[in-house]
């Protein structure tokens, strides 16, 4: 008895001698966007598609009333072609989208998995539903703050 009490003893202080690194609980990267027309943030009231370009997977499937989007860039290429798809009703809208950007591998313990960051470089589209595209903030990390402003038609273009 004594001694599987020296035991426990002994190995509780031996884990509590050891280091511990916490990890980002939280390590998605991701980039955000949201939607605008006329200047103001607008909600989609259509369902919305974005799949990769060059590969065709789903990177949003069918979401509906939207405002903003979440989506995340490779860590192989220096550019990724996202493409949306709007099904209305009656109608199916699709632009292209093409991301030039920077991957830097970001490390912060052995404990811990690898991530990448991205630099936005530059941002152009096929305009077809989406008049502009404007990068107001082109680090993408951990941070959940928006990225870019994806400016739509009004319905007077």
């Amino acid at each position: 008895m004594r001694h599987g009490f020296l035991f426990i003893l002994s190995s509780l202080l031996l884990l509590s001698a050891c280091e511990s690194y916490d990890c980002t609980l939280y390590n998605y990267v991701g980039m955000y966007g949201t939607f605008y027309k006329d200047g103001a943030v607008v909600q989609l009231n259509d369902t919305l598609t974005i799949t990769s370009g060059k590969s065709g997977r789903m990177l949003l499937n069918g979401a509906l009333y939207e405002t903003s989007i979440n989506i995340p860039l490779s860590y192989w290429q220096e550019e990724d072609t996202l493409v949306f798809r709007v099904n209305g009703n009656g109608y199916i809208l699709r632009d292209s989208v093409w991301i030039t950007k920077t991957n830097q591998v970001h490390y912060e313990s052995p404990d811990c998995p690898t991530t990448f960051f991205h630099t936005i470089q530059s941002v152009r589209s096929t305009h077809l539903f989406i008049k502009d595209i404007t990068v107001i903030r082109s680090s993408v990390n951990y941070e959940t703050t928006d990225n870019l402003q994806i400016h739509l038609y009004s319905s007077s273009d």
